[in-house]
């Protein structure tokens, strides 16, 4: 498992192209849509880095384990992944000599970004969001003086973590580690910024089962991916899900302000109409 300074990851990406159909990948569209099973697949994969990135460091002590900040109450694949790390940690703590690991969750201050996709973007783009949204991350005094492992799925360019990292010297975290899924080569990053979007791709027969038969918690990709479908899709899918799903998705989009982005005004309406609201 390689280890860059204080990044490590489970699998890097140094050429390409790369076999998009092995198992590591192939569960990649589903966790980040919020497949439970996905979540718990890398979960497993990143666990043993999350034990020995503690253990190695005996010189402190207090862990707080973390992610991306969560936008508008929605979760992104790797808040799921985090959360399911703490679990499984925190039931080994109860059989082995584990320290201590805290679960605290980073939010941004009224900033709806779960619409944006943001795997699509180049790099240029990336950097300029990432300074904006910088901002917008609410302090959060518990990190003071304690080790953080940031948990993420992909790093492609590095912008993410780049504006992490100032925000936890500005909240006086006393050091942080960086555990991912899958690091990219910078080169290749750089060059291919949307290389997050070619392994996260779903065709739509395989987004539309695996969101109306699968356990899934909805994210900010998945609502990203199914606003963005046309009309006819949109409404297949919302013929397939139960009437627990449809409410979700309708809060979940109203949550993410689609109703006053351009572009959405016939998918919201849609979705209010399968969810059992009137038109506002």
């Amino acid at each position: 498992m390689p280890t860059d300074s204080a990044t490590t990851c489970v699998r890097r990406i140094s050429e390409l192209p790369f076999d998009a159909q092995s198992e590591m990948f192939r569960h990649y569209p589903g966790f980040k849509i919020g497949v439970v099973d996905s979540v718990r697949y890398y979960a497993r994969l990143l666990l043993p880095l999350v034990r020995e990135s503690i253990a190695n460091d005996p010189d402190h002590t207090g862990w707080i384990i973390t992610g991306p900040a969560i936008a508008a109450g929605t979760m992104a694949a790797a808040n799921l992944l985090c959360r399911e790390l703490s679990d499984l940690y925190l039931q080994e703590r109860d059989t082995r000599d584990h320290q201590e690991l805290s679960l605290i969750e980073i939010q941004y201050d009224n900033e709806k970004t779960a619409s944006i996709d943001y795997a699509n973007l180049e790099l240029a783009d990336r950097l300029a969001l990432r300074e904006r949204l910088s901002d917008r991350l609410v302090r959060k005094a518990d990190f003071r003086g304690r080790p953080v492992l940031f948990i993420n799925d992909v790093c492609v360019t590095g912008a993410q973590q780049h504006a992490m990292q100032h925000y936890f010297e500005s909240v006086g975290a006393a050091q942080v580690r960086w555990l991912y899924i899958f690091v990219i080569d910078p080169e290749i990053g750089r060059a291919n910024p949307k290389i997050e979007w070619e392994i996260n791709f779903a065709p739509f027969e395989d987004l539309l089962r695996m969101v109306s038969r699968e356990q899934i918690q909805f994210t900010g990709k998945c609502m990203t991916k199914l606003m963005n479908l046309s009309t006819a899709e949109l409404d297949q899918v919302l013929r397939a899900l139960d009437v627990e799903r449809r409410t979700r998705l309708l809060e979940l989009a109203t949550m993410n302000d689609f109703q006053n982005l351009d572009g959405f005004e016939e998918q919201m309406k849609l979705v209010r109409s399968y969810a059992g609201e009137r038109t506002l």
